[in-house]
């Protein structure tokens, strides 16, 4: 018998198989249980998560010899026909491949026969949402009023792409893409099965590298058993597949803080060389950016999506929330030409360049403010400014928004706020009285407050007001 790969030999064949999805198959067991089938249903969900694994385990409790069960029992001639793909009362149809008005005009041709075998004639669609529009209006008839005894289960990825009129005639069931923890967990217990020796970490980043699909972690630990000879460690994953580890990243961080350009670039290139994409760095660092950010949000673990250790680590980085919010607007705004770019190296050089460019920038431009003892405090501006938003966000943060906006300065025991513009001037001298409260209960100061307007943005208002009226005039009409 030929080889069949681990995807394959491993493919859940119960409802209680399925890895991560436990949503949809209570859901699918009580319409079982209860006798009330849909005769069409819309799988949607992200690729090799199990959707169409999971309309032949439906396909099959519902044809099993035994009678419709959730457990079918997997040794009829039914259940083992579909586990084979030739049930002639299952019918899968590949979307993309099969996608005219003609494919769709046979299948309802085909619809008006009975099951030969089965209770139910099952039509499967994998990647519905690449029919055609003209494919979809000849189905949506016979989908409205099917003959009995007939059921369509949908799968897609992309499920925006599929009419409206279509969706409102599915029980639409929306899979989950799977998290790490799951992923490793049931590559592991495929690993112990085979006799695959493999450690922890390296399931850790095999289940990473995955991105969520089971089907993905399945076919790198097939090519990883061929790959290596004896236990497989995180660097065999590193090496097979051209990943990069946390540390990398943390390495290419803290180069960048350090605001070591030529460390940085060099860093870049070695992860190229180590067999690394360049669209790779770029999604892996971002990913860790959004890690940082989350981790110091106070979120639990599981939302991290990172080992004990990572976690750890990335914590002691010393970057503070406004920091890591602008290299994160930063990153997404690379985002597309990186993707479009012919020569991502490149961009991915200047997209690091700018990284560090940005972080001295917003260092040196930090005002400073003098403390009693005489000593230079950095951020004293910014810090009175947020201070006494987020205060006013438990008060009025109609008020808070006008006073983000605005420049706060301290000259001596006066506090000068200038707003953008004259609406934001009034708002803030009508709340004078709270706003020197606070400022007060702020600094612990006997301050006085000055309410202006920033010149500089009056100046620009000035001009958009003079274009408005250059255009609007009756003169010009």
């Amino acid at each position: 018998m030929s080889h069949r790969v681990i995807s394959l030999r491993y493919r859940p064949q119960d409802f209680d198989e399925l890895t991560g999805q436990n949503h949809i198959t209570r859901s699918l067991k009580g319409a079982i249980k209860s006798g009330r089938i849909g005769h069409a249903f819309l799988f949607a969900g992200p690729r090799g998560v199990g959707k169409t694994t999971t309309a032949r385990i439906l396909a099959k409790s519902l044809n099993c010899n035994e009678g419709a069960s959730i457990h079918p029992c997997q040794k009829c001639q039914s259940c083992k026909e579909i586990t084979m793909s030739r049930n002639i009362d299952v019918i899968e149809i590949d979307g993309a491949s099969n996608r005219g008005i003609d494919e769709i005009r046979n299948l309802r041709e085909g619809v008006r026969y009975s099951p030969l075998h089965g209770r139910y004639k099952i039509y499967i669609i994998d990647e519905v949402h690449m029919l055609t529009q003209e494919a979809f209006n000849a189905l949506l008839k016979t989908l409205e009023e099917p003959p009995p005894k007939v059921i369509f289960i949908f799968a897609t990825t992309n499920p925006m792409k599929v009419p409206t009129t279509i969706l409102s005639r599915c029980q639409r069931f929306v899979f989950k893409r799977l998290s790490i923890k799951e992923i490793s967990s049931r590559l592991g217990a495929i690993a112990k099965q085979e006799n695959i020796e493999i450690n922890s970490k390296a399931l850790h980043y095999l289940a990473v590298r995955a991105d969520g699909s089971i089907r993905d972690g399945e076919s790198i630990l097939e090519q990883l058993t061929s790959f290596v000879d004896g236990e497989i460690t995180e660097q065999d994953v590193f090496k097979l597949i051209g990943f990069l580890g946390s540390s990398f990243y943390i390495k290419l961080l803290k180069n960048i803080l350090a605001r070591d350009l030529k460390l940085v670039i060099e860093l870049f290139n070695e992860g190229i060389e180590d067999g690394a994409d360049p669209i790779e760095i770029y999604l892996g660092f971002t990913n860790y950016l959004r890690a940082i950010f989350l981790a110091k949000t106070g979120l639990p673990d599981e939302f991290v999506e990172l080992s004990k250790d990572e976690i750890a680590a990335l914590q002691d980085i010393e970057l503070d929330h406004e920091r890591l919010v602008l290299m994160l607007e930063t990153c997404i705004g690379f985002e597309e030409m990186i993707r479009r770019s012919m020569n991502i190296r490149v961009v991915m050089e200047l997209f690091l360049s700018r990284l560090v460019l940005d972080l001295s920038a917003s260092e040196t431009s930090a005002p400073i403010r003098k403390t009693e003892k005489g000593e230079a405090n950095p951020g004293g501006k910014t810090n009175l400014k947020e201070q006494l938003s987020k205060k006013l966000q438990s008060i009025s943060p109609k008020l808070a928004g006008v006073v983000h906006d605005a420049e706060v300065n301290k000259d001596g025991n006066n506090i000068i706020i200038s707003a953008k513009n004259d609406f934001s001037k009034g708002q803030l001298e009508k709340n004078r009285e709270t706003l020197e409260k606070i400022l007060r209960e702020l600094s612990k100061e006997d301050l006085t407050l000055t309410i202006d307007i920033n010149m500089q943005k009056k100046e620009k208002d000035n001009f958009v007001e003079t274009i408005k009226t250059m255009f609007d005039s009756e003169e010009i009409r």
